[in-house]
């Protein structure tokens, strides 16, 4: 009695790239989620997967090293995709804490119960807020779409690190840094004209304590302009699937 290897070894494939995506993709990726219900969601999205994968061009490997560097491969293609999923809820939280800098909430720490670190607390509900609409705007399904298409960029067992891969992350991270100050901008620029008026302040009453007074109200500016402009959080959750795909694209490209 003779065993096909290939239907097997597609399914060992697909479940090493989309159990690395889960373990490393927002929402999925956070302890608070069960290891069992990554294992049985990785184990069914591979399941349905295997065709694919067996329409690609792999090979059952023949040998210890290139069984090794098959897995090796799956797996990086599915950090891949998850890292850069997590980038821009970095992003979303790095201009959080860069407002609450400037409000004078730098110094106040909560526990972020997703990742187990302490985060500012303008910083850790706008990675709140930004989860939540990650999953209302449909972003798992974008996960998953580009998970499909990266077996047509790459086939299983087959990425390769080339040059161009690095220069890929790095554009991609300067986007991200950059979408982080867009999303601060607002409530930055507000709190310098308050800073800026207190400090004219200073120079023409200096017997006020322009500390203690500039304090509470720009907690209040700046809460007021970070509710005003919340709607840009949806804009840029509506953009997280599409960064993700055209990201994950560029970076899978130059691998080739």
């Amino acid at each position: 009695m003779t065993v096909d290897a290939e239907p097997l070894w597609a399914f060992l494939l697909a479940f090493c790239r989309v159990g690395a995506l889960i373990s490393s993709a927002p929402v999925f990726g956070t302890r608070n989620v069960p290891s069992t219900a990554k294992i049985g969601l990785a184990g069914l999205t591979a399941m349905a997967l295997g065709p694919t994968v067996r329409q690609g061009a792999f090979h059952v490997p023949a040998g210890l090293p290139e069984l090794i560097g098959q897995v090796a491969s799956e797996v990086a293609v599915g950090v891949t995709i998850g890292f850069l999923a997590t980038l821009l809820f970095s992003a979303i939280q790095m201009a959080g804490a860069f407002v609450d800098t400037q409000m004078g909430f730098g110094i106040i720490n909560v526990l972020n119960p997703f990742s187990d670190f302490q985060n500012s607390a303008l910083g850790q509900f706008t990675y709140q807020l930004g989860m939540t609409l990650f999953l209302m705007v449909g972003g798992p399904l974008i996960l998953l779409d580009t998970l499909c298409t990266s077996y047509v960029l790459v086939a299983p067992g087959a990425v390769g690190f080339q040059p161009e891969v690095a220069q890929a992350f790095a554009g991609v991270v300067g986007q991200m840094v950059l979408l982080a100050f867009r999303i601060a901008a607002p409530a930055a620029a507000v709190l310098l004209v308050v800073d800026m008026a207190f400090a004219i302040v200073a120079r023409t009453v200096p017997q006020m304590n322009v500390f203690l007074v500039s304090l509470p109200v720009k907690v209040v500016v700046g809460l007021l302009t970070v509710s005003l402009s919340l709607p840009i959080l949806l804009g840029v959750a509506e953009q997280m699937g599409p960064a993700t795909r055209a990201g994950a694209t560029a970076v899978f490209a130059a691998s080739r």
